[in-house]
This record gives C-alpha cells, sequence and structure tokens, in this order.
C-alpha cells in the first residue's frame, strides 16, 4: 500500500522540482548586471511568458515587478500542465 501512496506522489515531485528550477532561474534577474540574466526564467515558464508578453501591453514591463509577475503567472500555468500531464501519465501506466 505505501508503493501506490509514493507513486501517486510523483506528479507533486515533478511539480516541486520543475517550481525549484523556476526560482533558482529567477535569482540571477536580481543579481547579474547582464541583459540577458532573466533568460533560463523565460524558458522555464515558455509559451505562456512569451504568449503573455505579445497579447499585454510593452509599457507594463518597464516596471520590473510586472516582468516577475509574468513570469509567475506563466510559471503557475505550466506547474498546472505539468502536474495534469505526469498524473495522467502515472496511472496510464503504472497504476
Amino acid at each position: 500500500m505505501t508503493s501506490a501512496n509514493a507513486i501517486n506522489k510523483i506528479p507533486l515531485i515533478v511539480v516541486i522540482v520543475y517550481l525549484v528550477l523556476v526560482m533558482l532561474s529567477i535569482i540571477p534577474i536580481f543579481t547579474g548586471d547582464d541583459a540577458l540574466s532573466g533568460i533560463f526564467a523565460i524558458i522555464l515558464t515558455a509559451p505562456w511568458s512569451a504568449l503573455l508578453g505579445n497579447l499585454l501591453p510593452g509599457a507594463m514591463f518597464d516596471n520590473p515587478a510586472a516582468g516577475l509577475l509574468l513570469l509567475l503567472i506563466g510559471a503557475a500555468i505550466n506547474a498546472a500542465v505539468l502536474y495534469f500531464v505526469v498524473r495522467w501519465l502515472v496511472r496510464r501506466f503504472v497504476v
């Protein structure tokens, strides 16, 4: 019974690892002075960061907090998609 419990936690573990990677990719934005310091955060939150960036007005991104909010929204959407896909895969192939 405990192995089934551990298997059902796989989607949550995958999402937590993803969110930790996103948080680690955001750190260089605040600590680095390079123009491309946020590229890993953009890649991890794609395609939602690009889609929302094109839909929202460009003046909104003059504020760094708005850009960070855009990254966090993209990460939340990706985390939800990742959770449901991994949960479906686990139920389909393991249980």
